[in-house]
């Protein structure tokens, strides 16, 4: 009798086409990337591989984990900042790059997510100079096919800031994309308030990160945002980024601190090689634009990071 039922159900849906899942009547959209849709063909002799790694930096072995693309030829790389705590680590963007024949290289802070170490905002943007520096290490290089000359840092929210310090320690990378980044300084004044109500101030920003970091919390950040002796203006960066093209994308319903207004504006002043700014209408993990960032991205990236885009942007 089951059978009997299932070879009905069968008839039916083939006699309805009007029926059939929609999906399998969809077609490829011509204005988005088809590394985005669909899996490149298996290379037997160079395959696409997953590999965790093992990045020093301050004494210890941060965990890392390197999306490598497929082929024989040296591959444009891709260093993937994640911001605080790193709930959204942007790896279905990494995936999509991968597709396109980009490495890229996922890790985690000192001190977050079971990487060992004690976790601090600055000593995050050192862990990104070092993860830039294992990206240029001979047997690295090697090992994974990466072209030098064609070093990618992308930055979210915190791992934001961190790209365009770590950009500007290396300002001969090929280009920096930066997805809403934060500006510590302009948090300064929230946390400028009582003694009694510095733990709510803090919490009000860093209201993910407890049990994330290591053991740093949302108070530790704060105090570590007021602290002298660091500068925490995003804008500081500007000068030293101002020739390598820069991709910032914004979201319209993220808070103030994280537009990227104050970079813009000196940049601005400073008449910069290759800046593209673009503000999404989507949240501050770009929740419900996913697609449209990874198409924005990819489609930016490509004319700059091509091989022959790579002695323009070199210096």
């Amino acid at each position: 009798m089951k059978r009997q039922i299932l070879i009905f159900w069968c008839a039916i849906v083939s006699a309805f086409p009007s029926l059939q899942l929609p999906i399998l009547a969809q077609t490829q959209p011509s204005d988005v990337p088809s590394a985005i849709f669909g899996d490149p063909p298996r290379d037997a002799a160079n395959p696409t591989r997953n590999e965790a790694v093992w990045i020093p930096s301050g004494g210890v072995l941060m965990n890392g984990v390197m999306y490598a693309a497929a082929g024989s030829g040296n591959h444009p790389t891709v260093l993937n900042l994640h911001g605080t705590p790193g709930n959204e680590q942007n790896l279905d963007i990494a995936q999509t790059l991968r597709r396109a024949g980009y490495n890229v290289l996922s890790f985690h802070y000192r001190g977050s997510w079971g990487s060992p170490g004690r976790f601090t905002q600055a000593g995050g943007v050192d862990d990104g100079i070092s993860a830039l520096a294992f990206l240029q290490d001979p047997a690295v290089v090697a090992k994974f096919h990466i072209d030098t000359q064609r070093l990618i840092v992308i930055g979210h929210s915190y791992g934001g800031f961190a790209a365009a310090r770590v950009a500007a320690a290396h300002p001969n990378i090929a280009a920096i994309v930066l997805l809403a980044p934060w500006n510590p300084a302009q948090d300064i004044p929230i946390f400028n308030v009582p003694p009694e109500k510095f733990a709510a101030a803090a919490h009000s920003i860093f209201d993910d990160d407890e049990g994330r970091m290591g053991g740093y919390t949302d108070i530790d950040m704060a105090k570590e945002i007021l602290a002298p002796g660091y500068d925490w203006r995003l804008e500081t960066s500007a000068e030293r980024i101002k020739n390598v093209p820069i991709l910032l994308l914004s979201a319209k319903y993220d808070t103030p601190d994280c537009q990227g207004t104050e970079l813009v504006a000196a940049l601005g002043r400073l008449h910069p090689a290759d800046v593209t700014t673009i503000s999404m209408d989507t949240d501050h993990p770009f929740s419900d634009h996913r697609i449209a960032l990874e198409k924005e991205i990819l489609n930016w990236l490509q004319p700059r990071t091509s091989p022959s885009a790579t002695g323009a942007n070199s210096r």
